[in-house]
């Protein structure tokens, strides 16, 4: 059996509880706002073991079972910018947990926006996007999917061709990175934005800027947006590691 096919089966099982969580010194009494409060966090192994102790309880709560879902997708997602291929085992095993849920949820933008990262980490942009959209009909508001959208936005810039030999000199990445930066941007308008979000669409603005338009500077601005709005969280010490990193230009 191929690496592959055993990180997707071993993500399969991880999805529906039957390989152990990391152990954490969870509260005897845990109740679903502790489990979400360890995601917004990042304590990623710590939020799967409290949903999965959740749904040991509430074997039939289809917002437990997405809520785990997006928790083994953002874990993946963690996987993959670290270029660790055994992601695609969680993002298998996160789909085959929330498609069967599909008629309950025809009308829930959680269930969708799970889907599209599900779809998005599997190279399906267009199914992403089509996911998205029904999320955005459902919360119109709803920054988590603005924030997907900029990513989408920023693979494709990632895959921009080449500047042309001849004619003016222009940045064939632009393009996708106006597009990225409005959705991030848009996420950031948001009413009573989190603080864990702030931080992460201040952080992609700064990847934006370093990555796809090559502008240092503004990179390090949008990082210590992202530093000081949440400190303590995943996106806040990610900036931060940028800043103490990335050297300042003039």
């Amino acid at each position: 059996m191929s690496v592959t096919a055993k990180a997707a089966i071993a993500g399969f099982f991880l999805c529906f509880g039957l390989i152990p969580s990391i152990a954490s010194d969870l509260p005897a009494t845990l109740s679903r706002d502790d489990a979400v409060s360890r995601y917004k966090e990042g304590r990623l192994d710590e939020a799967v073991a409290a949903f999965d102790k959740l749904l040991a309880e509430k074997r039939g709560d289809d917002g437990l079972k997405i809520l785990r879902a997006k928790v083994i997708l953002e874990q993946a997602r963690r996987m993959k910018e670290e270029k660790d291929t055994a992601y695609k085992g969680r993002v298998v095993g996160a789909y085959a947990a929330l498609k069967p849920l599909v008629s309950r949820n025809a009308d829930n933008p959680d269930w969708y926006y799970a889907m599209a990262k599900a779809f998005w980490l599997n190279d399906r942009a267009s199914k992403a996007r089509k996911a998205i959209a029904k999320a955005l009909y459902y919360r119109p508001d709803f920054p988590e999917a603005r924030i997907l959208l900029g990513d989408l936005a920023f693979d494709e810039g990632l895959d921009a061709p080449p500047p042309p030999f001849s004619g003016p000199s222009v940045n064939p990445m632009e393009e996708f990175a106006a597009k990225a930066s409005a959705e991030y941007e848009r996420a950031l308008q948001s009413q009573g934005l989190p603080p864990e979000l702030r931080a992460e669409a201040y952080y992609r603005l700064g990847l934006v800027e370093l990555v796809l338009r090559q502008k240092k500077g503004t990179a390090r601005d949008w990082w210590s947006k992202a530093a000081s709005s949440d400190p303590p969280g995943w996106f806040g010490k990610m900036a931060q590691g940028k800043l103490d990193t990335i050297p300042v230009t003039k």
